[in-house]
């Protein structure tokens, strides 16, 4: 038997045998369901290489073929979404991290800040614009020559002479700051002489000559801390402006001091105030007995004048390069040429050919025919 399985197996023709192989009538006969209970898929995952597969895959051919739009919309959202626990989701996220991480109390803070200072930079514009108008009509009634004007997109007022207007508006903060802090100092005193007296005070009783000094005295150390401190005194400093001495550097007690002490005297008819608008370098009377000036400073930030006053100052700018321009123009002598000929003659009288003159176009001296000739 066992010889004559190998004859029969090499007699048969396995091509013939597969031609004559019904697949369809045979895999109708096959139990799928039987074959794949069958089959150790533990076993047969064991003996596939992953990698080896992996690399065999065309990803780039697989997606293209996926046709997103067609995933997408058979997507049904509202059913992904309500699947979704946001109470437990929320509970793994860390607020405050996040909050942390992404500055958002900084941008709260800058954002209120910033909102404050762009109000107050917009009343400054206004302030500066209307010292500059003001300063420049006075220098046009003292008939002072113009000053070169900027040839820039952006002006900046920091460093020049404070303007009569925003003095005067800081001025009147001081003035309300000052009065404010005595009002609750003196009311603050009183409530304190009486909650361990027990007796009842009255300030306005004795009103007179001694609440006046104190309220003086106040002012000036108000005026003299804060300057000598800051260099600005708290109206000054909502204004922009900034007390330094003549060569920039911040003033000194001493000259903080005779600067408040001199204050008072500029009052008297008001007279002390008109050099801070007539002089160019627009110093009052108390300023220039302490040897500093007022200027306009915002800090870290660049003085600006309002737009219209901006565009005011480049037309005028162009208007005065052109004016200086025709000037200059004017101003350089005019070349005249002078085709000058001279026609010589002998001692006989006999008229040569004329012969063009290489000196210069106005002739002084006589000049003799055969010098010409010999020039010629």
């Amino acid at each position: 038997m066992g010889a004559i399985v190998p004859q029969v197996v090499g007699a048969v023709d396995p091509d013939e045998l597969i031609e004559r192989l019904d697949i369809d009538a045979l895999m109708a006969r096959v139990d799928i369901d039987a074959l794949l209970t069958r089959i150790d898929i533990d076993a047969l995952l064991t003996r596939i290489d992953i990698d080896a597969l992996l690399t065999r895959i065309d990803v780039d051919g697989m997606l293209g073929r996926i046709d997103v739009s067609a995933l997408i919309a058979r997507i049904d959202m509202n059913e992904v979404i309500g699947q979704v626990d946001l109470n437990a989701l929320l509970e793994d996220v860390d607020i405050k991290a996040i909050v942390a991480k992404a500055g958002i109390d900084q941008i709260v803070a800058e954002a209120s800040t910033g909102m404050i200072a762009r109000t107050l930079d917009l009343a400054r514009r206004q302030l500066v614009g209307i010292d500059i108008i003001i300063l420049g009509a006075v220098d046009r009634l003292l008939r002072r020559g113009r000053q070169q004007l900027p040839h820039t997109a952006k002006l900046s007022a920091t460093g020049r002479p404070a303007g009569p207007v925003s003095r005067l508006v800081g001025f009147g903060l001081d003035l309300f700051f000052v009065s404010a802090l005595f009002g609750l100092v003196v009311a603050f005193g009183t409530w304190m002489v009486g909650l361990f007296t027990g007796d009842l005070v009255q300030p306005t009783d004795r009103a007179g000559i001694a609440w006046m000094t104190g309220y003086f005295a106040w002012f000036g150390l108000y005026l003299w801390g804060s300057i000598e401190i800051a260099g600005r005194t708290p109206g000054k400093a909502l204004v922009g402006l900034r007390v330094v001495a003549l060569d920039g550097r911040p003033l000194g007690p001493a000259r903080a001091f005779w600067r408040t002490f001199f204050f008072p005297f500029s009052f008297i008819l008001g007279l002390g105030f008109i050099p801070g608008v007539t002089r160019r370098d627009r110093r009052a009377f108390h300023e220039l007995m302490a040897g500093c000036h007022e200027i306009v400073d915002w800090g870290d930030r660049d003085a600006g004048v309002p737009s219209a006053l901006e565009s005011w100052v480049a037309r005028q700018a162009d208007a005065q390069a052109a004016a200086q321009a025709e000037a200059a123009s004017r101003a350089q002598p005019e070349v005249i040429e002078v085709d000058l000929q001279v026609t010589p003659t002998d001692e006989t009288g006999a008229v040569d050919e004329p012969v063009a003159a290489k000196a210069s176009p106005v002739l002084t001296e006589p000049v003799s025919p055969d010098e010409l000739a010999a020039e010629g």
